[in-house]
Formats: structure tokens, sequence, C-alpha cells
């Protein structure tokens, strides 16, 4: 069986997806180089409009995973030169036809696979990354695009499965035709540290947030909390790092200057991120609002601890006292205790770490469990048309 799989995200959960998949089935892959951002491809490096993954020098470390002669890299455009973009879409419609896959999976609601979306709607799976935006992101274009990509494609996929039946209910989804999966650890980014099996070995307690700077992350209660737990607990070293891109909803000139904080407010590229960590003790999801979060999943391929906010998705992805700790939204007694039980006992971590690997890299939450639900979609798919 073919499967073409379609998406802006090159590497992320994607390649060990496809890894996992290509066991079972045929897989090409699509992937649109456009916001650095996104897939760390630079498309200025392209000199076609579609490229075979072979003659895409960044991705060439990737190919124990996928296989890049059946790997695509589009030169992508923004939404807003819409005529190329349509274009774009027509050409990789066209390679389409030349492949007829039996299944297309696409990965994200997006202008650039709207040709094939409509030509193979019948033969598509829709991955829902975020069955409900987020609070503070309801972007205009994009409320558009759900609403045509829902329309066309009636088999969606979910990312977990707490949000199905709200899902289901709220946005008026055919339960025959909805499915769920789980993410699991993002492999790709331990192809960036020099060593993937190191561990942080500093006498400091690193505690790490990263992605993409929203309001909804909860880094200001990170911040406000990290700050009174060294005040009341007189604590030497112990360090806190924010990183990533985007704008702060509140100021942080205060938090720049403490010398245990870092701020890393930038692109932060999969060379830095995989070393800081490396180097971290636990990360720390602080989110108001959520569906699943490749965060964890970073962590995790890094057998790094998570704590984070019984919010969306994620009690699915940390098993409280196992993989991590799952504390209450906006709780600063809950996050500090969860840091400090972590801090004060150190096999604790250790415990976890192995619970990690144990469970995401052997067990019952590792790709190959993951694959078989996205193949059950897929056959589903498959056995209709």
């Amino acid at each position: 069986m073919k499967v073409a799989f379609l998406s802006v995200f090159a590497f992320d959960a994607n390649i060990s997806l496809i890894n996992a998949l290509k066991d079972q089935c045929d897989v090409y892959f699509f992937t649109e180089a456009l916001h650095q951002i996104y897939n760390y491809i630079d498309k200025d490096q392209l000199q076609k409009r579609i490229t075979e993954g072979n003659h895409v020098e960044q991705i060439q470390r990737f190919g124990d995973l996928i296989d890049l002669s059946k790997t695509f890299v589009i030169k992508g455009t923004k939404n807003s030169d819409l005529f190329r973009k349509i274009y774009n879409s027509y050409k990789i419609d066209a390679e389409l036809k030349r492949i007829k896959p039996d299944v297309i999976v696409i990965d994200n609601i997006t202008l650039t696979y709207v040709w094939s979306a409509i030509r193979l709607r019948k033969k598509a799976l829709l991955i829902v990354h975020d069955p409900f935006q987020h609070s503070g992101e309801e972007f205009i274009i994009e409320k558009y695009l759900r609403k045509l990509f829902f329309r066309l494609i009636s088999h969606k996929i979910l990312l977990n499965n707490s949000q199905k039946d709200r899902f289901i209910k709220e946005c008026g989804q055919n339960e025959r035709y909805i499915h769920s999966s789980f993410l699991s650890i993002y492999t790709y980014l331990t192809y960036y540290h020099k060593d993937r099996h190191s561990e942080n070995s500093s006498e400091e307690f690193n505690i790490l947030f990263f992605g993409r700077i929203s309001p909804y992350k909860g880094i200001r209660f990170l911040l406000e909390t990290f700050i009174s737990m060294l005040s009341a607990e007189n604590i030497q070293n112990m360090t806190l790092t924010i990183a990533g891109s985007g704008d702060f909803d509140f100021d942080v000139s205060e938090y720049k200057s403490h010398p245990n904080i870092k701020i890393i407010n930038t692109f932060v590229s999969p060379e830095d991120l995989s070393r800081l960590i490396a180097q971290s003790s636990v990360v720390v999801c602080p989110y108001t609002d959520a569906t699943q979060s490749g965060v964890v999943m970073s962590a995790f391929a890094f057998k790094k601890p998570v704590i984070a906010t019984n919010v969306g998705g994620l009690p699915e992805m940390v098993e409280h006292g196992k993989t991590g700790i799952i504390i209450e939204k906006n709780n600063k007694k809950d996050l500090r205790d969860a840091i400090l039980s972590l801090y004060t006992r150190p096999e604790k971590l250790d415990l976890m770490r192995a619970n990690i690997e144990q469970e995401y890299f052997f067990g019952n939450k590792s790709w190959k469990h993951s694959a078989e639900l996205f193949l059950e979609a897929i056959q589903s798919i498959h056995q209709e048309n």
C-alpha cells in the first residue's frame, strides 16, 4: 500500500512516525521549506520547486529514518503570494498523480496541499494537532482554512484521546471517522547532539522551559514561582532557562538581570536546543491550555522528566510520579513542591529517566505502537476506496 505523507514539518514527530510506518507500507514524504523555525531547512538552498531528498544536504543525517529517494522538499512560498501558493499546490498534486498513493496523510491545515486535499479528499487522513485553537491565537486565516479542511476531509486523527469526545461534539464530527493516536519521542533532535546518549553531569539543577513564547504558555507564572522559591529556600545551585522566539506579554527586564535566570528570546536552532535539553535536569510546561506537546516528546527523547499542568492531553503524555509530575495550572505551591521534590531527591530523577526509557523507547508509548494506530486509520480509508 502506498501512502503519501504531506507535511510542513520536516522533522519533529514525522520522521520517527514514517520510520515506524515504512515497515508496513510504502511511504512517500513531502515537506515544505518555508520558515526556518518550522523545519530548519533553508529554502534558499533549493534550486528546484520540488527537490528529491537525496539532493537536500540538510536532511542527509536522517537517511536511516526516512527513505531520502522517496522524500520531496518543496520550495515554499508565503500565503500572501496566493497565486504561487496555488501553483505550488498544483505541481505537488501532479507529483502525487505520478506516485498514485492509496492514501494521503495531511499533517497540517495549509494551502500548500489544498489541491490534493480537494482531489484526494476521500483518500485523505487529516492529522488534527490542535482540535481547539489556543487562547490568544485565533487567527482569521487559520479559522477559515480549518473550516475548509474539516469539511473536505472526513477521516481525522487526533494525537491524544482525552479531547476526542469533545472534538466530536463541539466540531460536529462523525464519530465513525475520528481516530486517535499519540506522540512519541522526537528522535530527530538527538541526531543534532554530538553524544546522543549523554546526560547532564553538572552539579547545578537546571530547569528548562523551551518553545514558542505565547500568553497561554504560563511563563510569567513560572518566573514568579522560581524567584519566590529561591528567596524562601535559599537555594544556590538552581538555574532556570527560558528559550524561544516570540513576544512576552509582560515586562521581563527584571528577570533578565537575575543571576540564576537565562532568557534566550530568539529562534533556537536544533543544535542549541539539543544541547539545552541534554544539560537540563527537568523540563517545565506550565501551560494554561494545551492539546498535546512536542516539548514533552523532545524532553523525553533525552530522558528528561517533565513537570506539566493538568490541561489538554498533557496528563496522557506525562504520567504523574512516573515520567514527571502533573500540577494544577497557575498553582505556585504545586509547581514549587514539584521542583523541590526532584531537586532534593536525585534518585527520583534517575528513576523517572529509567521509566521514560522503558515506556517511550521500548514500551507501549513507543513509535511502534503509535504507528499501529495510524495504520488502523490508514487501512480503514484504503478499504473504503
